[in-house]
């Protein structure tokens, strides 16, 4: 987490005047993890563009939905598979929604991502 979440026991945040090297050092750790984790979310956001756009299903399906796409996120990393392109900042829900109903999805090249589960 950051400094916009209280601290609690199982949820640590970074300090915000660390006093001491051990201090500095648990703040660049979680600087680093941080990085790696929000990385890993944009990846998946690029691949499976539901998880960008919002889900609009029942929460029960939700979470079979999260889980599906962590799974296919670590198949294709394990064939290879790259990573498609960035999103387009400007589109808009209701394009997004015209494009899949026309089925023009555009092909995605492949890269390689990290594995989230």
């Amino acid at each position: 987490g950051d400094s916009g979440y209280p601290l609690r026991d199982y949820f640590l945040t970074p300090l915000a005047n660390p006093r001491n090297r051990a201090e500095q050092v648990y703040n660049d750790a979680h600087i680093r993890t941080r990085n790696i984790v929000e990385r890993l979310f944009g990846n998946c956001k690029r691949r499976f563009p539901v998880l960008a756009y919002g889900i609009r299903l029942k929460l029960h399906t939700v979470f079979a939905v999260i889980v599906a796409t962590a799974v296919l996120q670590n198949i294709a990393r394990s064939m290879n598979d790259m990573q498609p392109p960035p999103l387009p900042e400007d589109i808009h829900d209701d394009e997004l929604q015209q494009l899949i109903a026309n089925g023009n999805i555009p092909e995605i090249p492949a890269a390689n991502g990290g594995n989230i589960v």
